[in-house]
């Protein structure tokens, strides 16, 4: 019976890890300085949302329910801002990446 606790409890402890989570938020480091920089960086008109983000670290705490609800951030711009968001969290400097054309028919 005292197994079977300990048991069910490591388990509900592993379950619920993920959400105690903190994120880190990168310091601006190189020519990012501020969000503009950044999003402008990235390229794809993700620029003209710069006004959104009122300080660096909302820029990194803002969740896609909140940019895609409040701000207003179509999902294809919203998408590339977060995954830019953390591959700058993991040391990648910010480009710009251009869209392939679309193949004439």
């Amino acid at each position: 019976m005292f197994t079977t606790t300990i048991r069910s409890l490591t388990i509900r402890g592993v379950r619920f890890s993920h959400t105690e989570a903190t994120t880190a938020i990168p310091q601006p480091r190189g020519n990012i300085k501020e969000v503009e920089d950044f999003l402008k960086a990235i390229g794809r008109g993700c620029d003209e949302f710069a006004g959104k983000f009122e300080t660096w670290e909302s820029l990194f705490t803002t969740n896609s329910r909140t940019m895609r609800n409040d701000f207003g951030i179509p999902t294809k711009q919203r998408k590339y801002i977060l995954s830019w968001r953390e591959l700058y969290k993991q040391g990648q400097e910010p480009c710009s990446i251009s869209l392939p054309s679309p193949k004439k028919k």
